[in-house]
């Protein structure tokens, strides 16, 4: 019963799981995460970068839907410009 639960969570649409990029190189790992405030909405939303240990918040948007996505993309892709493996593991799409 709680994995039909879970299923119907999982399947509906309206419904905003946050998206997360582990980019690896050379044993390294940076993830770049876009985290959603409520699962029913795209904004609010921030941008979250951890490297080392440290987290940062790069960009975050409060009523521009797509801001948070395409920065985050823009940022995911200078990191395979840089050599970094990138996957998104994560998607409320």
């Amino acid at each position: 019963m709680a994995a039909g639960c879970l299923l119907s969570l999982m399947s509906a649409s309206s419904v905003m799981a946050d998206q997360t990029y582990v980019c690896t190189q050379a044993g390294m790992e940076r993830i770049i995460s876009v985290v959603y405030q409520s699962p029913e909405e795209s904004v609010p939303c921030e941008v979250v970068y951890q490297k080392d240990g440290e987290v940062q918040k790069l960009w975050n948007a409060d009523s521009e839907q797509g801001y948070c996505e395409r920065n985050a993309e823009a940022f995911v892709d200078r990191q395979r410009g840089w050599g970094w493996e990138c996957n998104l593991t994560g998607s409320g799409s």
